[in-house]
């Protein structure tokens, strides 16, 4: 039976346009879906698995842009989710979203951990590194970042 962390990393897959074992080589994936859990009414959780379990195997990206990303309930959660994954913060759902759905006491902006904020995708996506969390080295900001391995 597959665990809710694989259907989490399988979901952030589909909508970050990364591969699973790239998600989950970042170390945060778990991370990731306890702030998700934290910031959200449980029920809400259950329902974007459920949608994700719903779509057809084939067509999957465009099944997800209509199923999950165009729902008013689920979409803007997706969105959260990509945010999270490319940048490591959490941005709290907008208010109006809340009214309708529900508000969870984890659902403010912040910023999980600093390993969420180096672990960010947006770094791989620019080929750069995290400012003033890795070293590199002297007059690095003078070269252009490499293409996406």
């Amino acid at each position: 039976m597959v665990g809710q962390l694989e259907r989490f990393v399988a979901l952030s897959a589909l909508l970050t346009g990364f591969r699973e074992v790239q998600l989950t080589g970042t170390e945060v994936a778990q991370q990731h879906l306890d702030t998700l859990k934290a910031a959200l009414p449980g029920e809400i959780v259950d329902d974007l698995f459920f949608a994700f379990h719903r779509l057809p195997a084939e067509g999957r990206e465009k099944s997800a842009a209509s199923a999950i990303l165009g729902d008013p309930k689920l979409g803007p959660v997706a969105k959260n989710i990509i945010l999270l994954w490319y940048t490591g913060l959490w941005n709290q759902m907008p208010d109006i979203w809340r009214r309708a759905n529900g508000a969870a006491t984890g659902d403010v902006t912040h910023l999980p951990s600093g390993a969420a904020y180096r672990a960010g995708l947006q770094w791989v996506t620019a080929g750069a590194h995290p400012p003033g969390a890795a070293h590199q080295g002297f007059a690095s900001w003078t070269l252009e970042p490499r293409g996406r391995a």
